[in-house]
């Protein structure tokens, strides 16, 4: 009887277990590019994303990015009847999303699919340098070490007394080059034309900040997602410290990451005018008065905060545009001989579709992906 109970059991067991993986049959299909490379996503892929699913599935550029892939103009979307679709990549984004059985859901409608052809954008070609590499870069120049998780590659060979910082949150490079054109921008201008930078995936002000520190992608620093404000892996900031020189930084109204291994200043919205970059160019001046820091960043949050208010492009943004290019201005004629400037932003920004004019990010498009870098040295 005992031995019958437990055949039964067994038997069970194994209905159970097969009714199960009834339920998510293996998948896959093809992905290629315009390089012709070609790779496949299967059920495998997907379960090695799973950190990144919610009730919708995973975002597609979520693992396109996995892939390798950084800037996306379309795809060609291949269903398993063999009929096409193809889509702009940035109006598609952001319904595009993977079901776990495989489904691609655009639009809210479901297909099945046999492959997806990407392809890339020609400003892939012109890419020079990485946001990781200013991590890489600044240690070079103090003739520091660099962070123990760093993967990116020092765009220069030579040496700094001091090297500063400059972070224009939201103005990527496509941004620069539509300001330089509208004559907005005369100090950057006068700088030369930077590097065609790309900065990591999503394109947000964390995940950018903690390559920027780390000189190294999200799945190594940790902070791949939404809502991290810190990186338990060494910094440059650390580093800085622990060798003995004098880091400081200046902020906005709030630390939008955290700079451990820095003294900062905060700069609150005192006169009430509606932002604080400013706020953070009066900080900045104040503590070149007290002395010149051996590592000095700084934080001009305004270009970001009106795109995302009015949309890139509107008469407010670009005031501010005009607004921050002068305060550059201001703090590099206070900056003496032997320092490096290096002047960059965290990622770019894209007009939303739709009837309210407004401005976002957070996707593998050239408007978002794209930064400029600006290595300045100053005799």
């Amino acid at each position: 009887m005992r031995k019958i109970v437990s055949a039964n059991i067994v038997s069970l067991a194994l209905l159970i277990i097969l009714g199960l993986s009834g339920c998510n049959p293996a998948w896959s299909f093809s992905v290629s590019s315009t390089s012709g490379a070609q790779t496949s996503i299967s059920d495998q892929t997907w379960e090695s994303f799973s950190r990144f699913a919610d009730q919708d599935g995973i975002s597609l550029e979520q693992i396109f990015y996995g892939l390798g892939f950084e800037v996306i103009d379309q795809i060609t979307v291949v269903k398993s009847d063999g009929r096409e679709i193809v889509l702009e990549w940035e109006g598609a984004v952001c319904s595009s999303r993977l079901k776990r059985n495989g489904t691609l859901v655009i639009d809210n409608q479901a297909v099945r699919l046999e492959a997806i052809e990407v392809q890339t954008s020609s400003w892939m070609d012109m890419v020079e340098a990485r946001i990781t590499d200013i991590a890489v870069t600044t240690a070079n120049l103090l003739d520091l070490p660099t962070p123990e998780i760093s993967q990116g590659t020092s765009l220069s060979t030579a040496k700094a007394d001091r090297v500063l910082l400059l972070f224009l949150d939201g103005f990527g490079y496509l941004r620069y080059t539509e300001a330089k054109d509208a004559g907005l921008i005369p100090v950057l201008e006068s700088l030369g034309p930077p590097k065609v930078g790309i900065t990591t995936y999503p394109p947000i002000t964390t995940i950018s900040t903690a390559s920027l520190l780390t000189g190294a992608p999200p799945y190594l620093h940790g902070v791949e997602t939404r809502g991290i404000r810190k990186t338990d892996s060494e910094t440059l900031l650390d580093i800085a410290s622990n060798h003995g020189l004098w880091v400081a930084a200046v902020e906005g109204e709030a630390l939008a990451f955290n700079l451990r291994g820095a003294e900062t200043q905060l700069s609150g919205d005192r006169d009430g005018n509606g932002g604080t970059d400013d706020n953070v160019l009066a900080n900045s001046l104040a503590v070149l008065d007290q002395g010149i820091p051996d590592l000095f960043f700084v934080h001009f949050h305004g270009i970001d905060d009106l795109g995302h208010e009015v949309g890139p492009g509107a008469a407010d943004e670009e005031r501010k545009i005009r607004e921050v290019d002068q305060a550059v201005g201001e703090i590099l004629e206070r900056m003496p001989p032997g320092t490096v400037v290096i002047i960059f932003a965290d990622h770019g920004m894209h007009l939303e579709e739709g009837g309210e004019r407004k401005g976002d990010h957070g996707h593998l498009i050239a408007h978002d992906m794209l930064i400029p870098i600006w290595i300045e040295y100053l005799q």
